[in-house]
């Protein structure tokens, strides 16, 4: 098999890999999810999803300060990245050890279903895959309908100040399912840095402060309270909003109890 990745590199598979590495945390749920638990021989410090199977398995370090060393212990048949996820050096050296590292670059909802099926391809797992997906295609567009048309930020960290822009999954959640992100550039950045006062510039009908990568705590929602008194602040699971791939599922569920709050 011949296939590409998202850097549109070539690979070139003789057989189904049967000894993987996943330096992603939404890669391994999703490698779980569709029955491959049993070949799965390395992943990150991060990846703690399915918790009572993932612990069993080697930790080859964090996504960008992978142990060569462990990799190379491993022996894998193949490795997935994410682009965002993993440093460039990371990347380099495995590919200076000869072992076929596939990368996605997840930028939005449907790069999170593309890469679902493409799990399936690789491992003869097309139904699974395709299941799936329907799945969260069924229960996205049904949310969509109930959505209401809300302005919002998303930060995503603190001390700077960070939120999220355009072209990234996050964002393409949220607007795909009828949110109105207000922060959005004309200069198109995934991420923004800003200060307090140029956050108060805006007006936000919601503003989003989740557990990961910085994780929002109660004293945070005061402080935001403060920033946008108009505003409703929501502390959020961050893995729900984050996280591609099998975890897209769950995620639809979650938003709609969240949803349903507001009424």
């Amino acid at each position: 098999m011949e296939i590409i990745d998202d850097l549109g590199r070539m690979h070139i598979l003789n057989k189904v890999p049967s000894r993987i590495i996943s330096l992603c945390p939404s890669l391994t749920e999703t490698l779980f999810e569709l029955g491959l638990a049993d070949i799965i021989i390395g992943r990150t410090d991060y990846c703690v999803h399915p918790e009572e199977m993932v612990n069993k398995i080697q930790s080859v370090g964090g996504p960008k300060n992978v142990s060569i060393a462990k990799v190379e212990m491993l022996n894998p048949d193949i490795i997935f990245s994410v682009k965002e996820e993993s440093c460039r050096n990371v990347i380099e050296k495995i590919d200076r050890l000869y072992y076929k590292c596939f990368i996605f670059d997840i930028n939005s909802f449907d790069d999170g279903l593309r890469m679902i099926k493409t799990i399936g391809l690789i491992f003869n797992k097309e139904k699974e895959a395709q299941k799936l997906i329907n799945k969260i295609n069924y229960k996205f567009n049904k949310l969509k309908k109930i959505i209401p048309h809300l302005s919002f930020i998303y930060m995503v960290w603190s001390r700077p100040y960070i939120a999220a822009g355009s072209n990234n999954y996050i964002n393409s959640l949220l607007t795909g399912l009828g949110f109105a992100n207000c922060i959005i550039s004309k200069a198109k950045e995934r991420y923004l840095t800003m200060t307090a006062n140029i956050l108060k510039k805006n007006t936000p009908d919601v503003v989003f402060l989740p557990s990961e990568p910085y994780n929002y705590k109660e004293s945070d929602k005061i402080k935001f309270e403060k920033i946008f008194p108009g505003a409703r602040i929501i502390l959020v699971d961050g893995e729900m909003f984050c996280w591609y791939g099998s975890r897209m599922l769950p995620a639809m569920d979650y938003i709609k109890k969240m949803i349903n709050k507001f009424k």
